[in-house]
């Protein structure tokens, strides 16, 4: 029967290319949409592997772009907000958590302070955070994720490895929109953590690696700053309240002398999370209404092909029905048909995104294997469904012929 409905569909190859081809479209239009809902509801259900509920963010970045040592600027603001009643853990850090993406030869990072384990609430799992000691170390001490470890070092132990060796050797590492730039020593491990995604879902091409590396930051790096952006991480108390980011902001005004010129941003990271995952949510759904008036397109240039069809076929049909074909068999030929040719656009609109990795060009990131698979699959099955629903009427239109219309026809 399978057979038979194919080489039916090749007979009819040069009516049928078009159909085929905007079949493609839809299903390349489809899939990167569908990939967006998935990765957004992985998001979801992922947990972020580190607190951002009472967690502040306080952006201090020096306008003046002058080689400075920054300790001057920063150990004051540090020394006062660790004196604040509601504040659990102040870190410092190079980058806000839920922002734009750091990386190191291709892997998501960003350099952390020693206090950045208990302000982050991340779970040690093996090893240790970073420590005052370390100060005199003559290598660069990192805490990976549990993600990255699997990644570079498979079962095997990544204390005291250096990430450097268990790196590709070739020059297709690339470093981020917003690269890590400082000079650095050999980068070896002190500890494991929980998964964390600092950054959220890792929406960059130029994160090459799963997982997440954390890079202890050096007074070396405050010490040689040029217009450098430092950012303090505050875990207050749960009764701080809404209000504690203006105290905070009020508190770093008043500590950095007048003669700095910085700028100065407060955001809670709860808001930050929030206000991400809003945006998403709206921006899939505009692409989504677009296409799905695509698709109703689709849909009534469907129907009007197969009614035609159905016209074109009637003499074909009335001599399948005077031979004893019952209704049933013309009403199942003509859905076999479309199911053949669904497979065909399917299969053809597979090639361009597995093989030249097309949802990674589009969404602008590295899209994991099981979202790939997913969002292939659910594609395939909205477009099946799509095309049977539309082929119902024209092909019980084709079931309810009879034979005589088929002398008409003549």
């Amino acid at each position: 029967m399978i057979a038979h409905l194919c080489r039916l569909v090749w007979n009819r190859r040069r009516t049928n290319l078009l159909l085929v081809g905007e079949l493609i479209l839809s299903f390349l239009v489809l899939t990167p949409l569908v990939a967006g809902w998935i990765l957004f509801a992985a998001e979801q259900l992922q947990p972020l592997g580190f607190e951002h509920e009472g967690v502040w963010s306080a952006m201090v970045m020096d306008r003046d772009f002058e080689e400075r040592d920054l300790r001057p600027l920063i150990e004051p603001v540090w020394r006062e907000l660790r004196a604040l009643d509601e504040v659990q853990a102040v870190a410092l850090l190079s980058e806000a958590p839920l922002r734009y993406i750091d990386t190191w030869e291709g892997i998501a990072a960003v350099f952390s302070s020693d206090e950045g384990l208990d302000a982050l609430g991340l779970r040690l799992l093996s090893g240790r955070w970073f420590e005052p000691a370390d100060e005199a170390l003559d290598w660069t001490p990192a805490v990976i994720d549990a993600t990255l470890s699997r990644a570079l070092f498979g079962d095997e132990d990544p204390l005291g490895k250096v990430v450097e060796e268990y790196l590709p050797k070739d020059d297709d590492r690339k470093r981020g929109s917003r690269p890590v730039a400082f000079s650095y020593k050999q980068v070896r491990v002190v500890g494991v953590v929980e998964d964390c995604f600092f950054y959220g879902t890792y929406g960059d091409q130029y994160v090459k690696f799963p997982g997440f590396i954390f890079l202890r930051y050096s007074n070396e790096r405050l010490a040689n700053s040029t217009g450098n952006t430092n950012y303090f991480l505050v875990k207050a108390h749960p009764s701080a309240g809404p209000a504690f980011g203006e105290k905070l902001r009020s508190l770093i005004q008043a500590v950095v002398p007048a003669s700095v010129s910085i700028k100065l941003n407060v955001e809670s990271l709860a808001e930050v999370w929030a206000s991400s995952q809003q945006q998403r949510f709206y921006r899939l759904g505009f692409i989504a209404a677009i296409s799905g008036l695509m698709m109703l397109m689709v849909a009534l240039g469907l129907v009007g092909m197969m009614w035609q069809n159905v016209r074109r076929r009637t003499r074909e049909i009335g001599i399948r029905r005077a031979t004893g074909a019952p209704g049933g068999r013309i009403y199942g030929q003509f859905l076999g048909e479309l199911a053949v040719l669904v497979t065909v656009a399917v299969a053809l609109g597979c090639v361009p995104i597995v093989q030249f990795g097309l949802l990674d060009l589009v969404l602008w990131s590295q899209v994991p294997a099981y979202v790939v698979a997913s969002s292939l699959g659910a594609t395939a099955l909205v477009l099946y469904l799509l095309v049977l629903l539309c082929g119902l009427y024209p092909s019980w239109l084709a079931a309810k012929v009879r034979p005589v219309e088929a002398l008409h026809h003549d």
